[in-house]
């Protein structure tokens, strides 16, 4: 009689309450369904934290380690065990699949700066110092650029204070930030809080305060007034990769890399960045005609029609405010569109084409080729964490 195959049991101790454990949690469950294991969710403690079900027994753990208590804890269940967190704990040394902090965070930058923004601050969580990588990850971004680095730091405030105090010590920074400003929060939920900061001290979002999330919230992102833009980080992806990294250790194989940082996918853009600013009208007016009209197959002749400039002036005062040329701009901005619609749609590849300005799909794939280092169909397999080919850098 044939012996049943036994299928492995993975332990999963990551957060399903924001979208970044929920798209782990996918992107593992993808790998799962076609590698006969069995997903086993670990409950957490009241105060957030993740904790190892008493009596567990299985082959391996995929985990976001934010502690060095739960590291020690980890390494006592004598399993091969996979890091989901980019956070630097000492001795806290496992095996990592995590997002690349530098480049969401130069993501988050290009951005703000698109939009004519040149004093960038980050707002993170002083208390959970585990997101110090997330800060100095900032931090050298403001090297890269030369301006000076503006966190988020509390006066006098412990871990207890309550909402009320925080705000008002939030507010207190902002008063202090060079306006205009765009603020980096580590997650949504921080950047509802700085929303919130800008309400009590009297600035308009986006106007005078831009802000951008490192993260995407799809449902709370957009129930925040104004919706939240935020960097695009592959979840589900680092999910199907972590959950082929453990496979590998469970079965004794040598692993390529210990550690495997994953590019941001884009920026959905929201908004709370929907600002421009930029002394010269006419490059004011021409950046805004090519974000309302880039998808409908404008031209920069289109543009030149639009705002009275010469075409040498246009292009020498474009690139200085916002580092690319206006054809550079609308190529991107036309791009992006793509991005998005392969991300959230499941229109065909032509459609998506005609949707974002091209004349044709064999024109816009070796553009988008290009520029992500992917076809777009293997972007899409990609982005729903059912490919095993690397994704490159946005180019």
């Amino acid at each position: 009689m044939r012996k049943e195959r036994r299928r492995k049991r993975v332990a999963l101790l990551v957060s399903a309450w924001n979208h970044y454990g929920r798209g782990i949690i996918e992107g593992a469950w993808h790998f799962a369904q076609t590698n006969f294991w069995n997903l086993d969710m670990q409950p957490s403690r009241p105060d957030g934290g993740m904790q190892m079900l008493e009596g567990w027994s299985g082959d391996g753990i995929i985990a976001t380690v934010h502690s060095v208590a739960l590291g020690e804890e980890l390494r006592r269940c004598n399993l091969p065990v996979v890091n989901v967190s980019g956070a630097r704990l000492p001795g806290v040394n496992f095996p990592r699949v995590t997002s690349d902090a530098d480049a969401v965070i130069g993501l988050a930058f290009e951005h703000l700066r698109s939009k004519g923004l040149r004093h960038l601050a980050f707002c993170g969580d002083p208390h959970r110092r585990f997101l110090d990588y997330w800060t100095h990850a900032y931090e050298r971004a403001t090297q890269k650029f030369h301006q000076p680095a503006l966190v988020y730091r509390p006066r006098a405030l412990g871990p207890g204070a309550g909402l009320v105090a925080q705000r008002q010590d939030r507010a207190r920074w902002l008063k202090t930030l060079p306006l205009p400003v765009g603020i980096i929060g580590w997650d949504t939920i921080t950047c509802r809080h700085v929303a919130n900061a800008c309400e009590l001290a009297g600035l308009a979002i986006p106007d005078q305060v831009a802000i951008i999330s490192l993260s995407t919230e799809d449902l709370l992102g957009q129930t925040i007034h104004p919706p939240i833009s935020g960097v695009d980080i592959p979840v589900k992806r680092i999910g199907y990769e972590a959950a082929a990294m453990l496979d590998c250790m469970i079965r004794r194989r040598k692993l390529r890399v210990r550690e495997q940082l994953l590019n941001p996918l884009g920026i959905t853009s929201r908004q709370s960045t929907d600002v421009i600013e930029c002394a010269d009208p006419r490059i004011r007016r021409a950046i805004r005609f090519i974000k309302e009209h880039a998808t409908t197959g404008i031209s920069v002749p289109d543009v030149l029609r639009e705002v009275p400039i010469g075409r040498r002036t246009l292009e020498r005062r474009f690139e200085a405010i916002v580092g690319r040329t206006p054809a550079e701009e609308i190529r991107r901005t036309k791009l992006e569109q793509v991005r998005q619609l392969l991300t959230t749609t499941d229109m065909a590849i032509p459609e998506i084409a005609e949707a974002s300005g091209f004349a044709y799909a064999e024109h816009m794939i070796p553009l988008f080729s290009r520029h992500y280092g992917l076809t777009p169909a293997a972007f899409r397999r990609h982005q729903r964490g059912s490919s095993t080919t690397p994704l490159p850098s946005p180019r």
